[in-house]
């Protein structure tokens, strides 16, 4: 499966948002870029792609930066996917394949099921997971 570097950055710069919700202080542009390692020229334009979707709010001023414009369980993994790949999972149904393949079905079925399994999975979630890998050593004294 092939993702574009835009898209797996645009996915990188939501849970990095995720991550950091529900607090209300923005996270500038420079601390995204350098948590999930995202150039900041490439950052800036999808930042404010997210924007225009809704997806992110930017606040002005010295501390200013970006926070996220809905909660992370009403973004979906297949959202982002759909808005920065080009490609529509509204219209799965409506491929024509030729239907003197056998193949044909079964491919249409394999795309149903990768853009499903997409959709089902929200930001939230996946926040909740990357905080479990990300394990913070504990010291006593």
């Amino acid at each position: 499966m092939k993702i574009l570097a835009k898209t797996d950055y645009a996915c990188r710069a939501i849970l990095e948002l995720s991550l950091h919700w529900p607090n209300p202080e923005p996270l500038s542009i420079q601390a995204i870029s350098q948590r999930q390692n995202i150039p900041v020229k490439f950052l800036i334009q999808i930042l404010l792609n997210l924007k225009q979707l809704g997806l992110a709010r930017s606040i002005r001023g010295q501390k200013g930066g970006y926070i996220l414009g809905k909660a992370p369980r009403e973004i979906t993994l297949g959202e982002i996917i759909q808005n920065f790949s080009g490609r529509n999972l509204k219209s799965l149904g409506r491929n024509k394949f030729n239907r003197s393949s056998i193949f044909d079905p079964i491919w249409q079925e394999a795309e149903n099921v990768y853009f499903s399994f997409l959709e089902g999975k929200n930001f939230e979630d996946m926040a909740r997971e990357q905080k479990s890998l990300v394990k913070v050593p504990m010291y006593t004294i």
